[in-house]
């Protein structure tokens, strides 16, 4: 059973389909077909319910892709942890991070790692805090820049916070409160609320301070890019609580930044499986925590 097999197997798992799948792995679609047919007669068992829309996983192949990422991530680690005592310093470095992370200035650090370690590969998938804790777990990310959530992380994820930030509330420039400079939340409880997405770490948060106040926010559109909001803002639909770097990198005209009397704070960090061994995800860890330090932004 071959690691390339593995790999084609995981890769039509995520795709959904075997042309996808191909194209990722840069090989022919029979030929990738073909191997996974001949890994089943193999293994005496089907991994995939094919049909004229894609393919789906039997139950076996559920069992095998959970292990053979298993497999595959620590056969990259010993790839990589060998490169890296050889002095080559090569590999890929999967990173996750969340869309607002001005705080910690990580276009800064990025460019700073890539300056560092040129030969190492970078591949960045952004989304919202709970998906990446769940791509940690299925060993999809290597690490991932996110909100520590409100009810912490799993118990299998190590956490190392780097920096913070506080939410401000975004207002139409014509808005009754827009010459106040800062409110109450409690003042808020008839507003029309722009919100982060459920996947979010800040929806929760923000949400969470609206309770404390003593009401359920009015959300009349969600929105996983900050900068979005803002534009929704200024086209009158609503408030919406950001942090308050998004209007240090995005102020707009027509939308005014009050000020909150109730702190909501974002605990900004990174994030990582304990159980990787993997020097290439330790050294992107140290690099990280040592810039943060030594670039002054670690709040």
């Amino acid at each position: 059973m071959e690691l390339y097999t593995m790999r084609y197997v995981v890769a039509v798992a995520d795709a959904g389909n075997f042309s996808q799948a191909a194209q990722e792995c840069h090989v022919g679609q029979p030929a990738l077909s073909q191997r996974i047919a001949r890994l089943e007669q193999e293994l005496g068992v089907s991994l995939f319910f094919r049909g004229p829309r894609g393919a789906a996983l039997t139950e076996a192949g559920e069992e095998f892709v959970r292990r053979a990422r298993d497999i595959l991530q620590r056969a990259d680690s010993l790839q990589a942890e060998m490169s890296f005592y050889a002095g080559l310093k090569r590999g890929t470095l999967n990173l996750g991070i969340i869309t607002s992370l001005q705080c910690i200035d990580f276009g800064g650090m990025l460019a700073a790692f890539c300056g560092t370690y040129p030969d190492i590969s970078v591949n960045i998938i952004q989304d919202g805090t709970h998906h990446l804790i769940e791509l940690l777990g299925e060993r999809k990310l290597d690490i991932a820049f996110l909100n520590r959530p409100l009810g912490g992380l799993p118990d299998h994820l190590e956490f190392v916070r780097m920096g913070e930030d506080h939410y401000s509330l975004a207002v139409p420039r014509q808005h009754p409160l827009a010459k106040r400079g800062t409110v109450s939340l409690a003042e808020l409880k008839e507003e029309h609320f722009i919100f982060h997405q459920s996947g979010q770490a800040a929806a929760e948060l923000c949400r969470a301070a609206c309770l404390r106040a003593g009401f359920e926010p009015n959300i009349v559109c969600r929105s996983s890019s900050p900068t979005t909001g803002l534009y929704m803002v200024q086209g009158g639909l609503g408030v919406a609580f950001l942090p308050s770097e998004e209007f240090r990198g995005h102020a707009l005209r027509g939308v005014t930044e009050l000020r909150l009397k109730e702190r909501i704070t974002k605990e900004v960090g990174v994030a990582w499986r304990k159980d990787t061994v993997s020097p290439l995800v330790a050294a992107a860890i140290r690099f990280a925590e040592e810039w943060t330090r030594s670039s002054g932004h670690e709040k």
